[in-house]
């Protein structure tokens, strides 16, 4: 009987040693773990108010543990889709995954961080590039073709795949929320060149004549912008801005939507502006019930 239960006790330990072997092993549930990790990470820092020593001491550990997760083989596959305090878009081809956060600053202004995956299909090679906002810093960014180390920082929420004569392009609309007084919703465009390095911007957003390589739109924190690629339409629709009185013509934390809404539809491989376009209430709820 001693030696039966001896050779039960041998058993449930050998079981209990595969079991453990096999999951510290096992691709997924290390990439679960650090998807777990990542969001109490970002949820710390969500919550954290006033300590920028601890803000960034958090960010830090987020960015590493990021990093190292998406170096790793097979993360590409990966869904990651219980992420928390991080936003992720990903193209309808399947090359492209951008993840980016947002942090709160004591002062109140906002600085973003993300991460780029980009598989360059004919070499079945999954490239990594780091995100750092540089915003506070660009002048006249509508005029300026950015890269990874120079980005106009934002949490992009849509992803809208184009063709046109540089190739495939990927236009990201995000949100900032830019400090104590404004937000922010960008319009941006993003490029790979043969070797896969990434470029934002290009000179392909027709508005009033004047072409621009990327669109910001910046208004009161008290309100919400719809900006949005709408299908049914065929267009991005976005909210039409403008200052709760005339005397603050220009000065952005007085403006918001006024009930109109204007268009941006790809045609002859811009982006043209269409003011004061025919937006049906149903499609507005539609809309409005998702994240803007």
């Amino acid at each position: 009987m001693m030696r039966l239960n001896f050779y039960c006790f041998f058993l449930i330990l050998s079981f209990f040693f595969s079991t453990t072997v096999k999951s510290e092993n096992d691709p997924s549930v290390q990439f679960a773990d650090a998807e777990k990790k990542i969001s109490n990470l970002a949820s710390q820092i969500a919550e954290v108010r006033f300590n920028d020593t601890l803000l960034f001491r958090l960010n830090s550990q987020l960015v590493d543990e990021f990093k190292t997760i998406l170096k790793k083989e097979g993360s590409f596959e990966y869904g990651f889709d219980s992420l928390v305090n991080v936003g992720k878009v990903v193209s309808s081809n399947g090359l492209l995954r951008v993840f980016t956060w947002n942090l709160v600053k004591a002062d109140g202004t906002s600085q973003q961080f993300g991460f780029i995956q980009y598989l360059l299909k004919a070499e079945k090679v999954v490239q990594l590039h780091q995100l750092t906002d540089k915003s506070d810093s660009i002048d006249n960014p509508g005029s300026k073709i950015l890269s990874v180390e120079n980005w106009f920082g934002a949490i992009y929420y849509q992803i809208i795949e184009i063709d046109d004569p540089r190739g495939k392009g990927y236009t990201l609309i995000g949100w900032d929320g830019n400090d104590l007084y404004t937000n922010k919703k960008v319009i941006d465009v993003l490029y790979f060149d043969e070797k896969g390095t990434p470029e934002f911007g290009a000179p392909i957003f027709q508005v009033e004549k004047i072409k621009t390589n990327r669109i910001i739109f910046e208004y009161s924190r008290m309100v919400s912008m719809l900006v949005r690629w709408d299908s049914d339409y065929k267009m991005i629709v976005m909210d039409h801005l403008a200052p709760n009185k005339s005397i603050y013509e220009g000065n952005y934390k007085y403006y918001g939507p006024d009930l109109s809404y204007d268009g941006l539809k790809y045609i002859n491989n811009s982006w043209e502006y269409i003011p004061a376009i025919d937006y049906k209430q149903i499609n507005k709820n539609k809309i409005f019930g998702k994240k803007r």
